[in-house]
């Protein structure tokens, strides 16, 4: 402990200085052809290119100059526009942006390649991997880093906090296993990911790492905005809170982006829960092409927000590390980690065009294919001493749809009859009442596994159905599509065995 206290500490005093300093930076955006970082005679400067402390917003003049006012503890980057990259070649396109301390000069260029950049994209939203100790990282790098370092479809990743759990010494580890999927990231920072020891610069170390804490990008036709939504709340606490630095960087930011363009904000505490999400409304009004992704909960969920005469829907994209890798082990001795809602650990991929967007549940080391989850009362014997279970009448189905939300509209069809509506209720998942009962029972955890930290607590995506009571006795396979208006399409199947409705239904029958 003694070791990783010190570490800490040599890295913080490199990082870390008060916000007194403040001074002129000046410098130039650059086409940088052959790649080497330094511009040579023969690259010329990008002129009109947002260049920002975290608050003000300059564009670069004709021959790619700008100066701006940055203060100790500030970070300085350019709004990288679209069709343009770092040249760095870094996969962590965050960390080439500058952490201002009192060693940083007074000039700085940022260099930048062409980059080809197709309209149709697909985004990967990867909610907390939260790892706190070495065990957990390669639990990490079992599952879902190998699984984005295989995907040749993303182009391009957002990690949504919490890449840590209170342990900073492991930042260096998280950055390159982060580098080892090889996918272009943007990375944010959490509440766990802070130096909680009452000072206000909390994300020092994150940024020494990970670049800035709040900031923009272009990708495509899309217009990517950074924030950092954990405030400091007491000495160890946090809220959830937009700044007013940051609010000011919006409305800057914002006034170079054009109307029709989409907007998407990347945060880690979802913005439904921020307390000064009226001030952000205010800022939007007048702008209907607007998504947000958000992680924190470890839960999925989607929330939709009116500003003026649009909607802005929010994706809280769940998380990699499910409920905190705790849980039974599977046959690879990592933890399933099963989420309170009922999914299993996740990420998000997003696919986006011109108009439009389509959200993708992607559960880890899942088929893509694999959706939702369908319960069915007297069909699995497994369940047949779960107490909680018994208030439910043999037939009666419950579909855990992973992405839906009160938006969605879900359709069953039983065999060959007509689809017909499911109805959307609020009760515990049953793989988490499953679970519940069978720590009760004390089945679970076995002795390799930690006991999860499940509760009798509501899932926001299920929907419930009961089968005909004059079905006739057969196998049949139902069937279930979930649709909305906002990016959201999948369906699920399952088979079940209806057994002779005068047969009386008793558990002890159920072998």
């Amino acid at each position: 402990m003694k070791s990783i206290k010190y570490f800490l500490f040599l890295v913080y005093l490199a990082c870390f200085v008060p916000l007194t300093a403040q001074n002129i930076i000046s410098g130039k955006v650059f086409l940088d052809k052959n790649g080497n970082g330094i511009q040579d005679r023969s690259e010329h400067g990008i002129k009109a290119v947002p260049v920002s402390n975290g608050r003000d917003v300059v564009l670069t003049d004709k021959d790619g100059n700008f100066s701006i006012s940055v203060a100790d503890g500030e970070s300085l980057f350019p709004i990288i526009p679209s069709g343009y990259t770092s040249s760095s070649g870094d996969i962590i396109r965050s960390s080439d942006f500058l952490f201002k301390t009192r060693q940083s000069k007074d000039k700085v260029d940022f260099a930048l390649k062409k980059e080809k950049q197709p309209e149709h994209f697909t985004l990967g939203a990867i909610g907390d991997i939260q790892m706190g100790n070495p065990q957990e990282l390669d639990y990490a790098n079992q599952t879902i880093i190998p699984e984005l370092a295989g995907r040749k479809d993303i182009q391009l990743a957002v990690w949504l906090g919490d890449l840590v759990n209170n342990r900073l010494e492991l930042f260096e580890d998280v950055r390159e296993m982060i580098r080892c999927t090889e996918i272009p990231s943007w990375v944010l920072p959490g509440n766990h990911d802070r130096i909680t020891n009452g000072h206000t610069l909390q994300d020092s170390l994150f940024n020494c790492y990970f670049g800035a804490s709040a900031y923009a990008f272009n990708y495509g036709n899309v217009h990517f905005i950074i924030l950092n939504n954990v405030a400091p709340d007491s000495k160890r606490g946090y809220k959830a809170r937009i700044s007013d630095r940051q609010m000011t960087f919006i409305k800057n930011d914002l006034s170079y982006v054009p109307k029709d363009r989409f907007v998407v904000f990347c945060q880690h505490i979802p913005l439904v829960h921020t307390e000064n999400i009226e001030d952000l409304k205010t800022l939007l009004n007048g702008r209907n092409k607007l998504f947000a992704l958000s992680g924190h909960t470890h839960r999925v969920s989607r929330h939709f927000i009116p500003i003026g005469n649009a909607v802005m829907q929010e994706l809280v994209a769940g998380a990699t590390c499910g409920h905190w890798w705790v849980g039974e082990k599977d046959w690879l001795g990592v933890p399933s980690a099963l989420m309170q809602c009922g999914a299993p650990r996740n990420y998000f991929t997003i696919e986006f065009s011109p108009d439009d967007y389509q959200i993708h549940f992607k559960g880890v080391g899942l088929d893509s294919e694999r959706q939702m989850d369908i319960w069915v009362q007297g069909c699995d014997t497994i369940d047949r001493h779960v107490k909680d279970f018994r208030e439910f009448a043999r037939g009666e189905i419950f579909a855990n749809i992973y992405g839906g939300s009160d938006s969605t509209e879900v359709s069953i069809q039983i065999g060959n009859t007509l689809p017909v509506r499911m109805e959307k209720v609020e009760v515990t998942a049953p793989t988490v009442t499953r679970q519940n009962q069978w720590y009760k029972d004390k089945i679970y955890p076995t002795k390799i596994s930690r006991r999860s930290p499940l509760r009798k607590s509501a899932s926001t995506h299920l929907w419930h159905f009961r089968l005909p009571e004059n079905l006739m006795p057969g196998i049949y396979p139902i069937r279930i599509e979930a649709k909305d208006t906002y990016g959201f399409s999948v369906s699920g199947v399952r088979i079940v065995r209806i057994e002779d409705p005068d047969t009386p239904f008793d558990w002890r029958k159920r072998r």
